[in-house]
């Protein structure tokens, strides 16, 4: 290998390294900023832990979705996943059913009741994340705007390329 080819391995990893402990950092940040808006939603009328609020949040965006592709954005096993889809079924807040393309599998959909729900969390949410933001200028909420579209792109493709 060349020494200019090295140099270009190298250059590489360091920003790759840089890359790796800036996330960890913006990780933190918004965890410390924002992950307490999911508990003061207000008068909550179901008592869902944190993973059952973000699997009631996925299924809801992509209207059906296979339990292992669920599980796989959760980072749960599947007798963890079961046990939390039972759970959400019980309060009535989702719903099995076959999918029409495949008839071995089975596919999670919101109920009207989970539907509702959902659209009253992200109102909450919504007010929550305002509040924070406010904090801010309008100068700096465009900036970070603007960086979440670029790091909302970047994800996409990593996401296109797993």
């Amino acid at each position: 290998m060349t020494a200019k080819f090295l140099t270009v391995i190298t250059m590489k990893e360091e920003k790759i390294k840089e890359t790796v402990k800036l996330q960890f950092e913006i990780i933190n940040l918004f965890q410390k900023n924002f992950a307490k808006i999911f508990h003061k939603a207000g008068d909550i009328p179901y008592s869902l832990n944190k993973n059952q609020n973000r699997a009631r949040m996925i299924i809801g965006s992509t209207d059906n979705i296979m339990p292992t592709t669920l599980g796989k954005c959760l980072d749960l096993q599947k007798g963890s996943l079961t046990s939390m889809i039972d759970a959400l079924e019980r309060e009535g807040l989702v719903y099995r059913k076959k999918d029409p393309q495949d008839r071995r599998k089975n596919l999670i959909s919101l109920t009207e009741k989970g539907n509702a729900y959902r659209e009253w969390f992200i109102g909450k949410l919504e007010e929550n994340v305002s509040d924070i933001l406010r904090r801010l200028d309008e100068e700096d909420i465009l900036a970070y705007k603007e960086s979440l579209q670029i790091m909302f792109t970047t994800l996409k493709k990593l996401d296109d390329t797993a």
